[in-house]
């Protein structure tokens, strides 16, 4: 098991009722490479800290957070996955359409629409690449 650390950039683009929010983080980020790649970091959110797990694997991503937060998002290009998520506010279960999913050394780039009852209530635009 090879593990490393890297600096990287997290873009977040969040498109929700008829608002574009953008969100940019610098992080520390622990790569664990086995047969799977796991990226190891801590995500600011709304003043809390959220624990973050990216599992990228053949032909799909997962992330998993864990703080004030908790959920768990399974990625796979042109699928329709669900997922549930817990916050302050409760528990929700969402299907998430992956439209787009890009995977390499030092990318994840991934685009998808969350889904709440049958309606797209948001569209989403996650990237992670390595600084330098």
């Amino acid at each position: 098991m090879d593990r490393k650390h890297s600096q990287f950039k997290l873009r977040q683009t969040v498109e929700m009722n008829g608002e574009t929010k953008r969100f940019r983080q610098d992080l520390d980020v622990e790569l664990i490479e086995q047969r799977d790649k796991y990226y190891r970091y801590t995500e600011k959110l709304d003043g809390h800290e959220v624990a973050v797990v990216l599992r990228a694997g053949d032909g799909f991503v997962k992330i998993q957070r864990r703080g004030v937060i908790n959920m768990n998002f399974h990625f796979e290009e042109g699928r329709t996955t669900e997922t549930f998520y817990e916050s302050p506010a409760g528990k929700h279960l969402f299907r998430i359409y992956t439209s787009r999913l890009d995977v390499g050394d030092n990318l994840v780039d991934i685009k998808y629409e969350l889904i709440e009852s049958g309606a797209v209530i948001g569209k989403y635009h996650y990237k992670l690449e390595k600084v330098g």
